[in-house]
């Protein structure tokens, strides 16, 4: 037995040698492969330090500089829609425009300065036994304007209650918003909301015409839908609150 452990014990050293033992040439493959890799490696980065930067894709809708440039585009276009719709000839096209879609009704159209006024009389509009509600027959028509205005997207409008100088004035300027709330009801039942649309009652503090005589009575007793451009809203509002 004694001789079989000498034995024994070469062998396994014997093994573990050839065990930690690498072959040369793998290993100098291997080493190779590496240092190849990372030559190609370092040349590639090299390559794209050196390389002009490219355009970001235009595809991309989430930022970037396209959908800056494209955002300032707009906003250019946008800009020049707007000065082109106040011009002498968008006037005359849409005053036109609005004049057909009036006819047939007691509602009035008329033009001042860059403002395009549409006039409805009262008495033929309202309900004499309830003063704020609106009659069926001016459905037609308003519904015809309140979709002309929603259609073009830079317009506004103000629309204005007047009563006549009869009665007591605060009860006249409520009820004069009170018939201007019930006609812009039609403009946003037709898509016509937030900055697109004010309303304001001024009672009788703003007559068209003489309250010495019924027919002069009658004549200021309206509501007035002035049409705009978006941006003009504010200073119209200014302007007919003075």
């Amino acid at each position: 037995m004694s001789l079989f452990k000498p034995a024994a014990l070469f062998l396994c050293v014997a093994l573990a040698g050839c065990a930690g033992k690498s072959d040369p040439a793998a290993t100098s493959l291997k080493e190779g492969g590496a240092q190849q890799g990372k030559a190609e490696q370092a040349a590639q980065i090299d390559k794209l330090k050196t390389a002009p930067a490219e355009k970001e894709s235009s595809w991309w809708s989430f930022g970037g500089k396209d959908k800056e440039k494209d955002k300032a585009a707009q906003t250019k276009t946008a800009n020049k829609a707007e000065s082109a719709k106040v011009s002498q000839a968008w006037l005359d096209d849409y005053e036109k425009r609005l004049r057909s879609a009036m006819a047939g009704s007691k509602f009035e159209v008329e033009r001042r300065g860059d403002v395009l006024v549409v006039v409805a009389p009262v008495d033929p509009s309202f309900n004499p036994d309830r003063p704020h509600m609106l009659l069926p027959v001016t459905l037609g028509p308003l519904s015809r304007l309140a979709k002309l205005v929603a259609a073009e997207p830079q317009m506004a409008v103000l629309v204005v209650g007047h009563a006549d100088s009869r009665g007591d004035a605060v009860l006249n300027r409520k009820l004069s918003l009170e018939r201007a709330q019930a006609m812009a009801s039609i403009f946003r039942m037709s898509g016509l909301k937030g900055d697109r649309m004010l309303l304001r009652g001024v009672g009788s503090d703003k007559p068209r015409a003489t309250n010495d005589s019924v027919a002069g009575r009658a004549s200021n007793r309206r509501v007035e839908v002035l049409v705009t451009v978006r941006d003009g809203l504010s200073a119209l509002v200014a302007q007919n609150e003075r």
